[in-house]
């Protein structure tokens, strides 16, 4: 793998954590809107429009992790020095730790791999 697709596979594994600092963030501003709808009732069409925003990164979030833990099962499987005990250890970092794993794995088995 190049220099640069290392780089890409590194900043793409650092994005869902990215994600949701900033889904953590418009989830706790969005309470100011919550107690402002005590007072009255707002229509459907307001409540979709202010919480869209939220699902929109929640959904790119998934799809991001989703599509960096494939990458990465795909990576650990073809990569031969990894034996199958360490592979069974990093599968589940994968599904334990989750998001946290990714950059992890990728420094420790894509950025330091110097077979180019």
């Amino acid at each position: 793998m190049s220099r640069g697709s290392k780089l890409f596979v590194g900043l793409a594994s650092f994005l869902p954590i990215v994600f949701l600092i900033m889904l953590l963030i418009m989830f706790f501003n969005l309470f100011p809107t919550i107690i402002r709808w005590q007072d009255y009732e707002p229509d459907p069409y307001s409540v979709f429009e202010t919480i869209r925003p939220i699902f929109i990164v929640g959904l790119f979030t998934g799809l991001v992790s989703l599509g960096l833990l494939v990458f990465f099962i795909i990576h650990m499987i073809n990569n031969k020095k990894i034996d199958t005990g360490e592979r069974i250890i990093w599968i589940l970092v994968f599904l334990f730790a989750g998001i946290v794993g990714y950059p992890i794995y990728w420094y420790m088995r894509v950025w330091n791999d110097q077979s180019i």
